[in-house]
């Protein structure tokens, strides 16, 4: 599928006033009952060690590397059952390649949550981000757009979060490439030992293709699988929060043209430190703030826009 190169959002913020009792009366802005603070969010940065592998027709080759990324999100109630987040993260991993030398992937991601949501029981909504992805992939470093819907549910210390999109390049891309694109859906639970700490595990999986300029409609296709768990506390007496995470993550691609038992598997180990601003406790930011995020499965560390199998990842990197 061709898109235009270019991709512009706009998220337009609406405010639900009360009826005064009096012509004069000024009206007021209302949250629900149970959220504490209107507008809420956080920042985190965060780091650690990744080892990335590529395999081509049984040669593989592993690649050691130092992660840095950080996001922003910001939640604003626009009704009492309606809010809106907005999303800014970003990712870099540069690499030791065997033999010396240096390269770096990097990702980076700018969208939005429209969310019909209850803190109480439940959250529905839809998202919608743009950035770009590359480094050492298959391809250039491309522009890419990414859309779909989620819900949450609440039970007691547990939450459910389900998530379901499209990701696709825009714009034709280079090497007689039409595009990039795959679909995906996630997975991701989350238990509160207490509200100010919580135990986090997710698996996503997406299934792509890349959709060549000639010959016809011919396609490869590839899978990917992502998993990861991520503990967290946060400090009862200042604003700010603690993370160590896990992730893991491979992308198969089909046997077909170029592509012969390729793949390439992805681990990191990561530490963070979260800044938050305006909710209390860790569950109330789940329950009632910024807790959407989005999975981009072209931004993730083994797509076909990240890290290339071909040659064990090497000349791509070069």
């Amino acid at each position: 599928m061709t898109l235009r190169k270019s991709f512009a959002g706009a998220f337009a913020f609406f405010a639900l006033t009360s009826v005064g009792h009096a012509a004069d009366m000024q009206p007021v802005l209302k949250a629900p009952a149970a959220v504490d603070q209107q507008a809420t969010g956080y920042v985190e940065v965060y780091t650690g060690w990744a080892s990335t592998r590529a395999t081509e027709e049984g040669d593989s080759t592993r690649f050691n590397g130092w992660a840095l990324g950080g996001a922003g999100r910001g939640n604003y109630w626009v009704g009492r059952d309606v809010s809106v987040q907005v999303d800014a993260q970003a990712e870099g991993t540069s690499y030791d390649i065997p033999g010396g030398g240096h390269a770096s992937t990097h990702s980076y991601l700018v969208g939005g949550h429209w969310s019909w949501r209850n803190p109480q029981q439940y959250l529905f909504g839809l998202f919608g981000g743009v950035g770009d992805a590359g480094g050492g992939g298959l391809f250039d470093s491309q522009r890419h757009g990414v859309f779909g819907a989620e819900a949450q549910w609440y039970w007691q210390q547990f939450t459910l979060y389900a998530q379901g999109g499209y990701d696709t390049t825009l714009g034709t891309v280079d090497r007689g490439v039409d595009s990039v694109n795959a679909w995906f859906i996630r997975g991701t639970g989350r238990y509160f030992i207490n509200p100010n700490f919580l135990i986090e595990g997710t698996v996503v999986y997406a299934n792509g293709n890349i959709d060549f300029a000639c010959c016809g409609d011919s396609s490869s296709g590839f899978q990917t699988w992502t998993w990861g768990v991520k503990g967290e506390w946060r400090f009862a007496t200042a604003p700010f929060s603690v993370f160590a995470k896990y992730q893991g993550s491979e992308t198969k691609y089909d046997n077909s043209g170029d592509f012969f038992d390729a793949k390439v598997t992805d681990h990191r180990v990561l530490l963070g430190l979260k800044l938050h601003m305006g909710d209390r406790t860790l569950q109330q930011t789940d329950r009632a703030g910024a807790t959407l995020d989005i999975v981009s499965p072209l931004a993730n560390p083994t797509s076909p826009l990240m890290f290339s199998p071909f040659n064990s990842g090497v000349e791509a990197l070069k």
